[in-house]
């Protein structure tokens, strides 16, 4: 017998013949608003100015100075790719939909489009924040810590919307999807709520305004999220051992 990655569901008579288009038009219009999040990032790089007098130093150093924003832009890239996967695989269990749905789709697509603001503000912050150090004139770090305030609030919510995405439509109402597999639901629910944790955790801390307790959340949170992953992968291994 062949086997299945969801259960399949029993063909419904009253289906509407543009049904299945009209989920399709979801995903491709959510693909689309991915993929220009993504292109949008790179248009806060500005080229060197370079003249017949530019030398290699002076066109290097301000190659130099996008560093914070190469940073931040990889780091966002990463991100808005882990959102469209997790997107893609919540879709691949979606077979109907109502308004509340769709509704929800574009809530989770809404942190999408403002990530290129948010990364372009948080390596803004990170830039000015260390000049002034580096100069000895810093006065205030709010700036700093308001830069990345946005940015984890925005993909806070982002992985907010996709747990909210996938409870609605996996959880509250299964006529409106297939049946996601025990291992696929385990391997989503970690990977959504460790970062969801996360990111809220980092976020509150923030406001203290002091970096060296915000360094501290941060090691803590990654140590904590290695050991957690490690436990996840043993548990994964036990349930795939169990289902053999």
């Amino acid at each position: 017998m062949e086997n299945n990655d969801f259960e399949e569901k029993p063909l419904d008579s009253k289906k509407h013949p543009k049904q299945d288009f009209q989920v399709e038009r979801m995903a491709f219009f959510s693909d689309a608003v991915f993929a220009i999040a993504l292109t949008l990032l790179v248009l806060e790089f500005k080229i060197p100015h370079i003249t017949g007098d530019t030398t290699f130093d002076d066109a290097f150093k301000q190659i130099w100075e996008l560093k914070y924003l190469f940073i931040a832009t990889l780091l966002s890239f990463f991100l808005i790719t882990n959102y469209w996967r997790t997107h893609h695989n919540l879709f691949k269990y979606i077979h109907n939909y109502d308004n509340k749905l769709v509704t929800i789709n574009m809530l989770l697509l809404l942190p999408i489009i403002f990530t290129p603001f948010t990364t372009a503000l948080f390596a803004e912050s990170i830039h000015n924040f260390y000049v002034q150090i580096f100069n000895n004139t810093l006065e205030n770090d709010k700036v700093y810590f308001l830069g990345f305030k946005f940015f984890l609030f925005n993909h806070f919510f982002a992985m907010l919307m996709c747990y909210i995405f996938y409870w609605y439509a996996l959880v509250k109402h299964k006529e409106l999807s297939y049946v996601m597999p025990e291992k696929e639901k385990f391997k989503f629910l970690f990977n959504t709520w460790v970062a969801i944790i996360f990111m809220g955790s980092v976020f509150v801390t923030t406001f203290f305004n002091n970096l060296v307790i915000l360094n501290s959340v941060i090691y803590a949170a990654v140590i904590i999220w290695l050991i957690l992953k490690r436990k996840y992968k043993k548990k994964l291994s036990e349930k795939e051992t169990i289902q053999k």
